[in-house]
């Protein structure tokens, strides 16, 4: 009996250390910056201005539409030139955030930093004389958190989800069944409870081989969705290359039907 006792001791023991650990590191988990910061000329985006708290590409007139472009984990400010490209030869405009504590911006990553980020950065949109009525967000993985918790403060025309998650919380618990990672996450970018009661247009797109963010994550949050909605599933789509395939005819339609 003394045996099995020192046994389980020694599993609580374990048990309550990785606990600690994961608490104490979690945002280590949640935010994976890249080691680097590539400014626009490094990407070839000559017509992008650095700004305090992003990137901004002017619209060609007043008629077009602005794009705030939430990027994701792994991803920083640069990673998705190549979209801002495509958006900035069709006259939109857009405005990638920086993250604080990603590559070019100073300061500690958490979900009310970035937040406030974004909420700078709408306010700078503003500025620029831009129709809250033409302003578009459009957030991949934890990016379209970042989205859902500027929707609260800020509506937007459109909302684009990207391989969503339904909340930084669950998609915790699922990674770590055997802890209450959903009850001591810090930052939970709880995209449900952000969207609720909400009516912007927003459109959901998720591959069915998404890795990292399992399908079925998006597809909590696009059914509890109560607002106008579309969906486009990608047979074979993966985590990060959902625009290539068919993404981009589908994000262009839904800019035409709810801008136009």
């Amino acid at each position: 009996m003394n045996f099995l006792r020192n046994i389980a001791i020694i599993f609580v023991v374990i048990y309550l250390i990785i606990l600690v650990l994961l608490y104490a590191l979690q945002r280590k988990v949640l935010y994976i910056p890249p080691p680097v910061y590539l400014t626009p000329a490094a990407v070839e985006l000559p017509q992008a201005t650095e700004t305090p708290q992003g990137w901004w590409i002017a619209p060609s007139d007043d008629t077009k539409p602005v794009i705030m472009f939430f990027h994701g984990n792994g991803s920083a400010v640069f990673s998705n030139h190549d979209i801002y490209r495509d958006f900035a030869a069709r006259g939109y405009g857009v405005y990638a955030l920086g993250y604080p504590g990603y590559p070019g911006y100073e300061g500690k990553t958490t979900q009310t930093s970035v937040t406030d980020a974004a909420k700078t950065g709408y306010r700078f949109v503003r500025g620029q004389g831009v129709d809250e009525a033409r302003i578009i967000y459009y957030g991949t993985s934890l990016g379209a958190g970042v989205a859902a918790q500027l929707s609260i403060h800020h509506e937007p025309a459109l909302l684009i989800m990207e391989a969503p998650f339904n909340s930084a919380a669950d998609m915790a618990q699922m990674r770590f069944p055997i802890f209450p990672a959903r009850a001591l996450t810090k930052d939970k970018f709880d995209s449900a409870k952000a969207l609720a009661g909400r009516d912007v247009p927003m459109l959901w797109l998720h591959g069915t081989n998404d890795g990292v963010i399992p399908m079925g994550e998006g597809q909590r949050l696009y059914d509890g969705y109560s607002g106008q909605k579309s969906q486009l599933i990608i047979a074979g789509g993966r985590h990060t290359n959902l625009w290539a395939l068919g993404g981009r005819q589908e994000i262009y339609q839904a800019i035409a039907e709810y801008l136009n």
